[in-house]
């Protein structure tokens, strides 16, 4: 990596991560801070490496008609906004774009509402991390890209009372490297973490939570809580979930990822019932405050894939508002299994939203409504809420989905599926592992278990097809399976004391819709000095005949293999971690033994040990 100051002309064609704006220059991707899709304008680069190029947008040549002038003096040095120079409506519009953009990537089809305004663009958000320089006695930001410290005093976004805030701690807080702000912006309750023992500072510190007050309801919120940064327009969430559940008084409500029991507080007074999961100590403690004097609202201190389980289909409608990661498999398994009438799903992060969607939608689920709600002006940030219904019709589709058909005569993947605790039944899908002229390994590998799938599904009137791949590679030579003792030998001789690549492909058919997902695993594997006189044995038991690459990895008297990166079970020819996540892509959430325990050190296959 090396640093330059040198200037490029860039014409900007769309969005990338972080809310930056990309474009090309001498055939590298340009990440750009400060440009509108549409605009041509040069950019001083900051970073350059073999991944492509860190650029701040210098000058405008062409400029977007959505663009204005930054209120901050900091933009561009400062990360933290970094939508200041587009106007306000045209923001709402990206950010409809971006939910867009996320779906249709997951095959999701669907109307998207214009995105809900919030009532203020500046001055909205209540809480302040900032990071100290002790040696400059200032506080600031760190930018995202270039690293750097940028002092502040003064932030547009934040809230009155949080700049009045900064304004009192400024150059008294050298004795710590970071501290936060938390403010109630229609209480003036606020909390500074970790307390300061400056005899100049002014202002009390170390307080543990504070107050707001949200649609008439007081809240308390400990400093370790989440809470929403923007009070008016979180207010106006909850209206909206309110009536997106078209709540009658007569429900069952279940707040799941419940925080400090905003949603569940706010909903008591429409439901009959309410029960709120929360798995962090801190903020069950503030819902327990929060809560007091609603006898109608429930307190469950535990994962909310843990839990959910054990209520079965107890809730006539659900909440789940996971943090940007998304939902655990297992919470999505409970959702999909014991569905509610009517389900709402709160999400910070498209990209996360869309891929659990699709697992609920191949569920008993079909999406009602999707609307994007501004929580964060002036950012690329979006919360979207997106309200599913289920139906009989879909729920008895998911139930015949899990039924799971092994195409393939193979005992070793016969033999991982039952380790795992699954039930299925096998057939041979006899197609012929022909290799085709111009694919490489990966793509080879593919192709051959997509037809294995489409060959026993075209069969079968329901249920879903796992059909896997498995090819050898050593250099750019792929070693399939050998058809002769002389062969088998041969093949061995090569691998002997060398790395080579096992790539295994899988591909899960809904053998009732056709639809198919599927993707290649890899793993490096190095043999051992095995001798002739091993490999003469070894091949005269006739074992490395059907597999390819002449070898199996779990054959333990021969024991071919010194060691291996990677998925064991993919060297065998089926890799857990790379079915369980096709299954759920397609709806499937197989049961797995509690007794199942992964080969190896796949990292990818133990987070499915307790799914």
């Amino acid at each position: 990596m090396n640093e330059s100051f040198e200037i490029i002309t860039v014409r900007i064609t769309g969005f990338g991560e972080f809310g930056d704006v990309i474009g090309e220059y001498d055939d590298k991707r340009v990440n750009v801070f400060g440009g509108i899709p549409g605009e041509t304008v040069t950019a001083r680069v900051i970073r350059s490496n073999d991944d492509g190029i860190d650029a701040v947008v210098e000058s405008v040549i062409e400029p977007s008609p959505h663009r204005r002038s930054p209120v901050c003096q900091h933009f561009g040095e400062c990360s933290g906004c970094q939508w200041q120079h587009i106007d306000y409506r045209h923001q709402l519009e990206l950010k409809h774009a971006l939910v867009e953009r996320a779906l249709r990537a997951k095959d999701i089809d669907t109307v998207i509402q214009p995105a809900l305004s919030s009532p203020v663009e500046f001055g909205y958000r209540n809480h302040a991390r900032l990071t100290v320089r002790r040696r400059m006695n200032r506080f600031g930001f760190i930018n995202r890209v270039t690293r750097r410290f940028v002092p502040v005093d003064q932030c547009p976004i934040m809230a009155e009372g949080v700049n009045s805030l900064m304004a009192a701690l400024e150059g008294r807080c050298a004795e710590t490297t970071q501290f936060s702000i938390r403010y109630g912006v229609n209480t003036d309750s606020y909390l500074i973490q970790p307390k300061l023992k400056n005899p100049d500072v002014t202002v009390i510190t170390g307080q543990t939570y504070y107050h707001e007050i949200l649609s008439g309801h007081r809240f308390r919120v400990s400093s370790p809580a989440f809470f929403q940064v923007n009070t008016s327009q979180a207010e106006r969430l909850a209206d909206l979930i309110r009536n997106r559940l078209s709540l009658t008084g007569g429900e069952t409500l279940i707040d799941a990822y419940a925080g400090v029991g905003t949603f569940a507080v706010l909903l008591a007074p429409y439901v009959k019932k309410a029960i709120a999961i929360e798995e962090s100590g801190a903020a069950i403690k503030d819902a327990r405050e929060n809560v007091r004097g609603l006898h109608n609202v429930e307190l469950l201190e535990a994962k909310t894939e843990s839990v959910l389980p054990h209520l079965g289909r107890l809730a006539d409608a659900i909440i789940i508002d996971p943090s940007r990661t998304g939902c655990h498999p297992a919470a999505l398994k409970t959702l999909n299994f014991y569905p509610p009438k009517r389900l709402v799903y709160v999400s910070c992060n498209p990209e996360a939203l869309a891929r659990d969607l699709r697992v609920l939608t191949h569920g008993p689920y079909e999406i009602e409504d999707i609307t994007p709600v501004d929580l964060f002006p002036q950012t690329y940030h979006v919360e979207t809420v997106a309200t599913l219904r289920s139906t009989p019709e879909k729920e008895q589709a998911f139930l015949n989905r899990q039924n799971l058909i092994l195409a393939s005569a193979s005992p070793r993947r016969s033999e991982i599926l039952t380790a795992m605790g699954l039930k299925f039944e096998t057939v041979a899908s006899n197609v012929p592992e022909t290799p085709t002229e111009g694919l490489s390994p990966e793509e080879q590998a593919v192709a051959h278990a997509r037809a294995k799938a489409a060959a026993v599904a075209v069969n079968c009137e329901s249920g879903t097809v796992i059909a896997a791949d498995t090819i050898v590679v050593m250099g750019d030579e792929i070693l399939g399976k050998p058809g002769s003792p002389e062969a088998a030998t041969d093949m061995l001789k090569k691998l002997r004391g060398k790395s080579h690549r096992v790539i295994t492909a899988i591909a899960v058919t809904d053998a009732a819709t056709g639809e198919t997902v599927s993707d290649h695993l890899a793993s490096q594997v190095t043999m051992r000095h095995y001798t002739d006189q091993e490999i003469e044995v070894y091949v005269n038991s006739d074992s490395p005949l059907d597999k390819a690459g002449a070898y199996g990895i779990q054959d333990k008297e021969f024991n071919p293999v010194a060691r291996i990166k990677g998925c064991y079970s993919n060297v065998v020819g089926l890799p857990p971690c790379l079915m369980l996540d096709l299954l759920l892509t397609i709806g499937v959430h197989p049961a797995l033994s509690s007794n199942w325990r992964p080969d190896g050190d796949c990292p990818d296959c133990k987070k499915w040990q307790c799914g």
